[in-house]
């Protein structure tokens, strides 16, 4: 494996497994876990908000996305230049998060993007109560955003060296498929 500290990012949308693979591969590879949804709560608690409190906010507040953003990028940042007091702990850093991909800007030693069609997704999440038309209004939403403020867009894969269809594949099977990728990447 090369000098470079070892980096796994882990995207996808709402329900697509992505906390599932992360916290696999974290365990499997001793890699700290950074999410981006502990980031954003961190974020809530900081300003004395409850989480939907907070939510509601962030959908008005274009502050709020830059600054959650803005935090996992200075900690990949910290992690690649070895300035993390944790780097020595583990052999590397997982971050997962609806733009983790986008925001290590093709530093990950694996990007991996996580894709499930939206009504799986929905089954999925139905303890939230979201239905398909929520789902895809909350998603829709983000990704004018996510346009809005970086000029990308969220559906383009192309950031990602393994895209993994959740639905087509178990969660051992994402999971051993992520392994197998990533075992070969540190390989090369």
């Amino acid at each position: 494996m090369s000098e470079t500290p070892l980096l796994v990012t882990v995207s996808g949308p709402p329900a697509s497994g992505t906390s599932t693979l992360a916290t696999r591969l974290a365990d499997e590879f001793d890699l700290e876990r950074l999410n981006g949804g502990d980031v954003f709560r961190t974020m809530a608690a900081e300003c004395g908000m409850d989480l939907p409190e907070f939510s509601r906010l962030a959908e008005t507040d274009d502050g709020i996305d830059e600054e959650l953003d803005d935090r996992l990028e200075r900690e990949i940042d910290a992690h690649l230049e070895g300035r993390r007091s944790s780097a020595d702990e583990s052999r590397g850093l997982l971050v997962e998060s609806r733009l983790a991909g986008w925001h290590a800007d093709g530093r990950a030693t694996l990007a991996i993007g996580l894709v499930a069609p939206v009504a799986v997704r929905a089954d999925r999440i139905d303890d939230r109560s979201e239905t398909v038309a929520e789902l895809r209004a909350r998603e829709r939403s983000e990704a004018e955003r996510y346009r809005s403020y970086y000029g990308l867009e969220v559906d383009d894969l192309s950031v990602y060296d393994l895209v993994v269809n959740t639905h087509v594949l178990s969660p051992e099977g994402v999971f051993r498929t992520a392994r197998t990728a990533l075992e070969d990447v540190g390989e090369s």
